[in-house]
């Protein structure tokens, strides 16, 4: 249960929750009162900036690509574009994107190489406004060799399966099994067990 925001609560009701523990307990919004009478401001409310640019993204229309080919020309060319930024020259002046997981694979903010799923950004347009910037992907012509590609992660973890990450050899980047307690002892001598599968969307 998430508390109504009181108008001037004193602090001393948040420093005896931090010491009494969090969980379980009532927290004091204090957004709430700009929220419900429309005075909320968000990022998209502020005033821009001075010198502020907009940006663009294009996006892959496959699920699993190799890129032959970026022409960026016609949009490089277009009034109020600054410029167009793609896979490549990321990789050309930054590391790969750092991970917890420690699999000889490499992965930067925009495909290089081949799109690994559809919607993986190709190349971002930074222009004048993001009318222009919008016009502008539209003018980015990329080759494509469209590659197999699977939805199910079951399915690919099939022999044979298309790889997402070639040099792994493997679409298993990691795995990890946690147990706690006494499980196996807890099923034998359960009256009725239940097995079932679950399936939950990408949450990182």
């Amino acid at each position: 249960m998430i508390a109504p925001y009181k108008k001037n609560e004193p602090s001393a009701a948040i420093d005896a929750q931090a010491t009494e523990g969090w969980v379980g307990q009532s927290f004091p919004r204090k957004e709430d009162e700009a929220l419900l009478t429309g005075r909320g401001r968000f990022m998209d409310d502020l005033e821009p900036v001075a010198g502020l640019k907009h940006a663009a993204i294009l996006r892959s229309p496959h699920g699993h690509a190799k890129i032959l080919k970026i022409d960026t020309d016609a949009a490089l060319r277009m009034p109020g574009v600054i410029g167009v930024v793609t896979g490549e020259q990321i990789a050309a002046i930054t590391k790969p994107i750092a991970s917890v997981i420690r699999a000889p694979m490499t992965y930067y903010p925009c495909a290089v190489e081949k799109a690994r799923y559809a919607g993986e950004p190709i190349a971002v347009v930074v222009a004048e406004n993001r009318y222009l910037a919008e016009d502008a992907i539209e003018k980015i012509v990329v080759e494509y060799e469209e590659l197999p590609a699977v939805a199910e992660p079951v399915d690919a973890l099939a022999q044979g399966a298309p790889l997402i990450h070639d040099e792994l050899g493997s679409n298993v980047v990691t795995h990890r099994r946690h147990v706690y307690g006494e499980p196996d002892a807890a099923f034998a001598d359960a009256a009725h067990t239940f097995e079932l599968d679950y399936t939950f969307p990408r949450y990182i």
